[in-house]
């Protein structure tokens, strides 16, 4: 037996420990006609998000109160390993370690302007798009009983 592969609206979660941020990039996203959009206010409430549920795109702080954006984001990546994940922070260090650096797919400064935040949704719209168009290229086998 055989299913065929369902496409997936784009699931998007911002962490950040300022709710005016989170609310922010809500906002933007929301314009954008995004519909599943989550924000948590730190690295634990982040970690217990991607347990419930796979994401598409995950902007990431670094300073944050308990865990930090860096020291949860391989972690992140593990559970949502196709995820585009943007560190955008006020504070990104000079040298950031390369295990790290492995897990990010962007890092963008705050303050970031609309422009900006307006590609990286985009780009990762469209990148979410492709792979459902291929997913949708054949069937996938159901499990065996």
């Amino acid at each position: 037996m055989c299913f065929t592969y369902k496409e997936q609206l784009v699931k998007i979660l911002i962490v950040d420990d300022e709710p005016t941020i989170t609310n922010y990039f809500s906002q933007l996203a929301e314009i954008r006609g995004f519909e599943e959009i989550d924000s948590v206010g730190s690295g634990e409430e982040a970690m217990t998000q991607v347990i419930r549920k796979n994401y598409d795109i995950i902007t990431l702080d670094i300073q944050m109160p308990g865990a930090s954006g860096l020291e949860i984001i391989a972690m992140l990546r593990n559970m949502c390993s196709h995820a585009i994940i943007a560190v955008i922070s006020g504070f990104i260090p000079e040298e950031i370690s390369s295990d790290v650096a492995g897990c990010v797919d962007v890092m963008i400064p705050k303050p970031v302007n609309v422009e900006t935040f307006n590609k990286l949704l985009s780009n990762a719209e469209q990148i979410h798009k492709a792979m459902n168009e291929i997913r949708s290229l054949g069937v996938v086998p159901s499990t065996v009983r």
